[in-house]
């Protein structure tokens, strides 16, 4: 016998709340989930089982609590120096060296270089490096964050709203280079623009 829509209906909805339980973001689990419980408890006031329904309304509704939570929540973020020669700065590097590798595979010690941790709520989220191009220009080779912070509120906060200028005091200029198509994604979202000299990067005033 062929199994029917309604059935067809559950296996997704269940294999959507599989799929959140993947996601190391919190608010992608949650998300996701959201949508799971919503379809599973739709699905079990479809077959008339009644407690499948409740359960996943219920899960639903604690889903939509903790995502109301998260985004009201007031966050606190803010940028400190790093050292390239401290043991925890080489530690959080090769700890996360196989993504930072695909954005940016040569790390230099010199004084030209500065390196600078993000901070979101007191968690070290990720690292900027970068160097001065000339007196008015700063070119970032790194902008990194963890996947558990990776939701564009810290790009958005430095960058978008220009709050790095305040650190970086008497530059008025960041270049950087998109190292794949969603990052210059990301680059246009938080107002960088294309430099259409070959060189494949972007530029954005402060």
């Amino acid at each position: 016998m062929a199994v029917n829509w309604i059935e067809w209906f559950g296996y997704i909805s269940s294999f959507v709340v599989l799929i959140s339980l993947t996601m190391s973001s919190i608010i992608k689990l949650r998300w996701i989930n959201l949508v799971g419980a919503i379809m599973f408890s739709t699905f079990g006031f479809m077959i008339n089982s009644y407690p499948t329904g409740i359960l996943n309304l219920g899960i639903a509704l604690i889903d939509l609590y903790y995502l109301y939570q998260l985004y009201m929540r007031k966050e606190e973020f803010s940028m400190v120096r790093a050292n390239f020669d401290s043991d925890y700065f080489k530690y959080f590097i090769n700890f996360n060296r196989k993504e930072i590798d695909e954005q940016y595979n040569v790390l230099s010690e010199t004084s030209d270089y500065r390196a600078y941790y993000y901070l979101r709520n007191n968690n070290i989220a990720g690292v900027m490096i970068g160097r001065a191009l000339d007196d008015e220009t700063f070119f970032i080779e790194l902008d990194y964050v963890t996947e558990e912070f990776r939701d564009f509120k810290i790009g958005k906060y430095f960058l978008g709203e220009n709050r790095i200028g305040m650190l970086l005091k008497g530059y008025k200029t960041l270049r950087t280079r998109a190292n794949s198509e969603h990052h210059a994604n990301y680059l246009g979202k938080i107002g960088f623009k294309k430099v259409y000299d070959g060189t494949g990067e972007y530029i954005k005033t402060i």
